[in-house]
C-alpha cells in the first residue's frame, strides 16, 4: 500500500497494486520525466509502445493509492489518457475483479444440468486475457445446443436468454484492446506559437529605405496631377506607411529607434487615401496624420518636411522614449536565454529521455561509475540520453564521460526499454551498452559486507559454544489450551491457524528476538 504522508516521498510511478492490476487487463504502464515534462508510457498485450504528454495534476493522481477514492481516481485518469486508442474494462470494478478465483460472470456464465434442456458438445476457446496459465484450458467453456451430454455444470460467455443473476458482472467486460487505428508516434518537439497567426496578425516590419526621400513637390508639380498613388509614394519614402488592407500607420523616424505603429480608423483612411486633392486638402491629411501620433511624437509632421529630400526625424516624448528603451531591454532578457537554448537543443538534438548519471549516488550509495577494467579507476558520468538518429528508423545513445561526449547506436528495442524504465535501470542498460564506463559496487561498501559477515558469523559462533557448554538452556513453549478428552478434536478450515501454531510462532518469535539482542550486546 502506497505511503500517503506528506512528509515521505512517493515515487514518481505508478503504485505496484496499480501496475498489477493493469498487467491483470494486459496493460504496462510507466511514467518518465524527461527535458518537456511529464509522459505516460503504456504498452498493450497487441499495442505497440504509446506515449501521451500528461500534466503534473494528472502525475499526482496516477501515483497516489491507498484509499478507495484514490484508486478509482488514479485508474479512472489513466483511462481517460488511453481511451482514444483503446477498448477498455466497462468500469474499475470489472478491471479489480480480472483473474479474481470467484465465479462472478466476468469469464462467463454457470449453468446447471437440466436448466436448458442438453448442454452441448465442449467448445475450446482460445485463451482469454486475464486467465492464469494453469486456468487456460482446464477452465471448460461450453456450447449450449448440440447432440452429446456432459454431466456437472457448464459455463458458457453468455446465457441463451441473456440472463445475468444478482451480484455477477458483463462476461468479457475486462481488459485493454488495441483499436489499431492509430500508429505510435514518436515525441517531437512542438513549436507553440505554431498556429497563432490565425488568433493574432503578425506585425510586418518593412526595412527603412537608404535612398533620398522624394520631394512632394517634385511628384506631384501641381494640384491637376495629384493621384493618390504618387501621395503615397511620397509619404512612404519619408517614412510614413499606410496599409490600407492592416489599417495601420508605420511611422519610420530618424530620431526613434523603432518603428512606431497605429491603427487607423475608416474616416481616417478615406482622408489620407483620397484621390481628390480638392476633396481632401493636403492641410487636412496632415491634421489626420499629426492628430494620430500626436501622442507619442513632440514634433509634427509638415508640408516643408515632406518638400525635402530628408526623411522625416520627428522626437518622441522623453518619457515615451524611456518606456521604449525599457521595453527594449527586457524583450533583449527574454531573447537571449530563448537563443541560447534553442542553440543547445540544435546541438544535442530531439531527446526523447535523458538521465542525469550523478544521480547514482542517491539512487543507490554503494554503487559507483568506474572503468571496465578490474581495478580501473572512477569516472564521472554526465548526462545519459537517447534520440532518434537522422536516419528513420535509427536510435542513438549519447553521454557525457569525463566531460566528453560519446554516442554509440542503439536498437529500437532498447530505446523503447530507456523511455519505459525508470532511473536506475536507465543507468544499468547505459552501463550494458558503453563498454567504456561500467557500474560497480564502490570498495568500501565491499569492505562493508564482509565486516557485516564476519560479525555475524562471529556471533552465531558464541551462541553456538553457549548451548554447547549449558550456558544457555531453551525452555520448551508452554501450551494452555481445551482438553477435549475422549472427544473429538475440533474441526480448522484449510488455512486457518490453530493455537497451537499461533504459539509455536510466538515461542520461534521470542527466541529469534532474544538471539539478536545478544548478537547486537544488548
Amino acid at each position: 500500500m502506497a505511503i500517503r504522508t506528506n512528509t515521505n516521498p512517493r515515487q514518481m510511478d505508478l503504485q505496484p497494486e496499480m501496475r498489477n492490476m493493469l498487467m491483470r487487463n494486459g496493460l504496462q504502464a510507466h511514467i518518465a520525466l524527461d527535458g518537456t515534462g511529464y509522459r505516460l508510457i503504456v504498452q498493450g498485450h497487441d499495442s505497440p509502445l504509446l506515449v501521451y504528454p500528461i500534466t503534473e495534476r494528472q502525475m499526482l493522481a496516477l501515483t497516489d493509492w491507498g484509499t478507495n477514492t484514490a484508486n478509482k481516481k488514479a485508474y479512472n485518469v489513466l483511462t481517460s489518457i488511453v481511451a482514444k486508442d483503446f477498448y477498455m474494462p466497462k468500469n474499475f470494478v470489472h478491471a479489480r475483479n480480472a483473474n479474481g478465483r470467484v465465479a462472478m460472470g466476468l469469464h462467463g456464465y454457470r449453468i446447471g444440468i437440466g436448466e436448458y434442456g442438453r448442454v452441448g458438445r465442449m467448445g475450446m476457446p482460445p485463451p482469454f486475457l486475464g486467465w492464469t496459465p494453469r486456468n487456460q484450458w482446464g477452465f471448460h467453456l461450453r456450447r449450449v445446443g448440440g447432440q452429446l451430454f456432459f454431466p456437472g455444470p457448464s459455463i458458457v460467455p453468455e446465457r441463451p436468454d441473456g440472463r445475468m443473476k444478482p451480484g455477477e458482472m458483463q462476461s468479457g467486460g475486462y481488459g485493454f484492446y488495441y483499436k489499431g487505428g492509430q500508429q505510435a508516434q514518436p515525441i517531437q518537439q512542438r513549436d507553440v506559437l505554431e498556429g497563432l497567426q490565425a488568433v493574432i496578425t503578425p506585425m510586418v516590419s518593412r526595412p527603412r529605405s537608404q535612398e533620398p526621400a522624394h520631394p512632394y513637390k517634385e511628384l506631384i508639380i501641381s494640384p491637376v496631377y495629384f493621384s493618390n498613388e504618387k501621395w503615397q509614394e511620397c509619404l512612404a519614402s519619408h517614412g510614413l506607411i499606410i496599409d490600407t488592407e492592416a489599417r495601420t500607420l508605420t511611422v519610420q523616424s530618424e530620431k526613434a529607434s523603432a518603428d512606431m505603429v497605429y491603427d487607423l480608423r475608416d474616416d481616417e483612411i478615406a482622408v489620407l487615401t483620397s484621390n481628390s486633392i480638392e476633396e481632401q486638402p493636403l492641410e487636412k491629411r496632415l491634421e489626420v496624420l499629426n492628430k494620430v501620433i500626436g501622442e507619442d511624437f513632440s514634433e509634427k509632421v509638415t508640408t516643408d518636411a515632406l518638400n525635402s529630400e530628408q526623411r522625416i526625424a520627428i522626437a518622441l516624448h522623453p518619457e515615451v522614449q524611456q518606456e521604449l528603451a525599457q521595453r527594449q531591454q527586457q524583450e533583449q532578457e527574454i531573447l537571449v536565454p530563448l537563443e541560447t537554448s534553442l542553440q543547445q537543443e540544435s546541438i544535442h538534438g530531439n531527446i526523447g529521455a535523458a538521465v542525469d548519471g550523478r544521480d547514482l549516488q542517491f539512487l543507490n550509495e554503494g554503487k559507483g561509475w568506474y572503468r571496465e577494467e578490474k581495478h580501473g579507476r572512477e569516472v564521472e558520468v554526465g548526462e545519459i540520453a537517447v534520440q532518434p538518429a537522422e536516419t528513420e528508423g535509427k536510435y542513438k545513445m549519447t553521454a557525457v564521460i569525463d566531460g566528453q561526449v560519446i554516442t554509440h547506436e542503439i536498437s529500437q528495442k532498447e530505446y523503447d526499454k530507456f523511455l519505459a524504465v525508470d532511473d536506475f535501470h536507465r543507468m544499468k542498460l547505459f552501463s550494458k551498452i558503453f563498454s567504456e564506463v561500467d557500474m560497480k559496487t564502490r570498495p568500501e561498501a565491499q569492505r562493508g559486507i564482509g565486516t557485516k559477515i564476519f560479525a555475524a558469523l562471529t556471533a552465531g559462533a558464541v551462541v553456538a559454544s553457549d548451548v554447547a557448554h549449558g550456558l544457555r538452556h531453551c525452555h520448551a513453549p508452554e501450551f494452555y489450551g481445551e482438553r477435549f478428552g475422549g472427544h473429538p478434536r475440533p474441526y480448522f478450515k484449510p488455512g486457518v491457524d490453530t493455537p497451537r501454531d499461533v504459539a509455536i510462532r510466538y515461542f520461534e518469535a521470542e527466541m529469534n528476538q532474544e538471539i539478536n539482542d545478544m548478537r547486537m550486546g544488548r
